[in-house]
């Protein structure tokens, strides 16, 4: 029997790691586009090791190959995985711009907003929040595939590999016109949302749809958006994100580093008043160090001195 019990978890444990290969070998396909490859390394690793998290990265591989039939595929992938989540990550998960629009989209919001509720109460304006879920998805869900058209723009030295990234980008625009009409709407009914009235994601949401829109819209909205993040109400970097774009816009330094332009293939930080001070005003707000940040998402090496 001892022996039966060691084989089976030896079994056990060879099943994990074979999986976890396989994930990782698709992980590195997904980012560079590579879906179809992914998605069978993601498969694979699934009968290995058919854990929730697999079933994730099955639906939402899915979810961006667009098709019908890889529709019907994502939604089964999101139930399984979704079974014991009581999270709110899906409502706003990018990748799943596919699937919005399709009824079964407001089943699993339906859903995964119950369960959240039991654990941690009631939605103050449930309405208010499904409607900025949705709108963080169209604000960001063709970034997946402009950004590795981007990266590809780097690489060809000013090139575009690929004429899909027109219409990925036209399309891009139109979401945030949409977005931005809609919030207009949602803000004249409700106000600025808070984080304790929609949840704290969902409340960035109406941020980051602000700061996507023009100067006029984010120099009135800025004031209330303060205000939210002064009581506690918003995150930190919505904060920082839109107060550094009105001073850039401006025409003066930010003071947060949030802001980054490209110029000759080259990314680098808008300047920053009293770039030896940054971190200590990012920390004063609740955002970290300045440097890791911009290394881990752009690619920055930044080296300027920090003043303790």
């Amino acid at each position: 029997m001892k022996k039966t019990i060691i084989l089976s978890l030896c079994i056990c444990v060879q099943h994990a790691l074979i999986g976890q290969q396989l994930t990782e070998q698709a992980d590195s396909l997904k980012r560079i586009g590579l879906l179809m490859p992914a998605l069978e390394k993601y498969r694979q690793a699934y009968f290995a090791n058919p854990v929730p998290e697999l079933s994730y990265e099955i639906a939402s591989t899915c979810a961006l190959l667009w098709t019908t039939q890889m529709r019907d595929t994502a939604f089964y992938f999101l139930d399984r995985a979704l079974a014991e989540d009581h999270t709110l990550k899906v409502l706003h998960d990018p990748q799943f711009l596919s699937l919005i629009d399709d009824p079964r989209w407001k089943e699993v919001e339906t859903r995964q907003i119950k369960k959240y509720e039991a654990k941690k109460g009631s939605i103050q304006n449930e309405p208010f929040a499904r409607e900025l879920f949705k709108m963080i998805i169209k604000d960001q869900g063709f970034m997946y595939a402009g950004n590795i058209e981007r990266r590809k723009y780097i690489q060809n030295d000013g090139y575009f590999s690929s004429p899909s990234i027109f219409p990925v980008s036209a399309m891009e625009e139109r979401n945030m016109k949409e977005n931005q009409e809609a919030l207009l709407q949602l803000l004249d009914e409700y106000g600025w949302p808070t984080a304790s009235a929609v949840t704290e994601y969902a409340a960035a949401g109406a941020a980051l749809i602000i700061s996507h829109s023009s100067y006029e819209l984010r120099s009135k909205y800025f004031p209330l958006l303060k205000e939210a993040f002064e009581k506690g109400e918003a995150q930190p970097l919505r904060f920082a994100k839109m107060q550094d774009r009105l001073l850039v816009e401006e025409g003066q330094e930010q003071l947060y580093g949030t802001q980054i332009k490209f110029e000759d293939l080259v990314k680098t930080p808008y300047p920053i008043e009293n770039p030896r001070y940054v971190d200590q005003r990012r920390a004063k707000i609740g955002l970290g160090p300045l440097k890791p940040c911009l290394k881990e998402r752009f690619d920055i090496d930044w080296n300027i001195a920090q003043e303790k």
